[in-house]
């Protein structure tokens, strides 16, 4: 297609000589596949044939055949690194010459893909007239999402403590791991966190430390006392290695040494109380805001009672400086109805602190 031929023609008389003029109404004419002027140049349009080429005049006629291949095009692709965004991403295909038909396949199949990925991709002039391929590989690039951590700081209760992700876009699959294990840690210490994006079409990853407080007793266990001495059970809540007869969870929620030997700051005090009248009360002062630690003050008649009564009515002041407090627990029993009274304080630790 495109391209000419020159077609001539001899006229011979009887004898096979060859005539010098034409005959009269001489022409020529073509069946199809492009045309033919005067002079027998046969320019191709279309592709096909055989064609006949007629050449007349005067009762006269010569003919010829001629098949038109289609011509070469050339073609280019481009558009082949996009980036996902969840829409179909066909690439760009330029011919020369310019705007022939084209079919397009990725991976063999027709339609444009939309996922990240590497696919190959074929085109075809598909032009009667032309003909042309190219082949090339379509790369579509993975999204970049952003990957947010969150609770980096929690405090030790002995469960595990994952941290918390959001993506953007959100709800991406992510991989995490702490200090290289997918398990969340459940023990006091620094992890570091690594979490990545592990949807097919995005890419992203963010790194920070998670850090597991001790907290409430098991705190104050790692202040005072040597891991040694942890070990050995100097560190246990009944354990007394001061010999004071103060166990470490009394020291613990009175706020004095476990080391150092000293008296029960618990006071036994007969008072008036706002209204005026004398109750027993016991006083003492604590750490303010222990976490693990409930106090109940509880009298009863006799040391030795099997029913103990709580008492409701505490009076809590603030003290200076203001780490600790004073708490007053006051008997329901005024001395002048039962002079013969006993207050007892009793400390439940929760079960991490045991």
């Amino acid at each position: 297609v495109g391209a000419t031929q020159g077609f001539s023609a001899t006229l011979r008389d009887q004898f096979g000589g060859a005539m010098t003029a034409p005959p009269a109404g001489f022409g020529w004419s073509a069946s199809g596949g492009g045309t033919i002027d005067p002079a027998g140049l046969f320019t191709a349009t279309s592709a096909g044939g055989p064609f006949v080429i007629n050449a007349s005049g005067e009762g006269f006629v010569g003919t010829a055949s001629v098949t038109v291949n289609p011509g070469a095009a050339s073609l280019s692709l481009s558009g082949l690194s996009p980036t996902y965004d969840g829409t179909p991403k066909p690439v760009g295909v330029t011919t020369t010459p310019p705007d022939l038909a084209v079919s397009v396949t990725y991976d063999g199949a027709p339609g444009a893909p939309v996922d990240a990925g590497s696919y190959e991709v074929v085109a075809s002039v598909s032009d009667p007239n032309y003909q042309g391929s190219t082949t090339d590989t379509l790369v579509i690039a993975k999204a970049t999402a952003a990957v947010t951590l969150s609770d980096l700081e929690q405090d030790f209760d002995g469960t595990p403590k994952p941290v918390s992700i959001t993506t953007v876009p959100e709800g991406l699959s992510v991989a995490v791991t702490y200090d290289g294990s997918p398990t969340p840690p459940s023990a006091a210490g620094s992890y570091p966190v690594s979490a990545s994006v592990t949807d097919p079409n995005y890419d992203g990853n963010a790194s920070g430390t998670l850090v597991i407080f001790l907290t409430g007793y098991l705190l104050w266990e790692d202040l005072h006392f040597t891991e040694a001495e942890q070990i050995a059970g100097s560190a246990d809540p009944m354990a007394d290695p001061d010999l004071d007869e103060l166990v470490n969870l009394m020291e613990y929620a009175l706020g004095t040494d476990p080391q150092v030997a000293g008296t029960s700051p618990l006071q036994g005090v007969v008072q008036a109380d706002g209204e005026g009248i004398k109750r027993l009360s016991l006083v003492f002062s604590r750490p303010v805001g222990l976490p693990d630690l409930q106090y109940t003050v509880q009298a009863a008649d006799r040391p030795d009672a099997v029913t103990w009564q709580t008492v409701g009515t505490l009076t809590v002041t603030p003290d200076e400086p203001p780490q600790t407090e004073t708490v007053t627990a006051w008997d329901s029993a005024a001395t002048a109805d039962a002079p013969r009274r006993f207050l007892r304080l009793i400390l439940t630790l929760d079960a991490v602190g045991n």
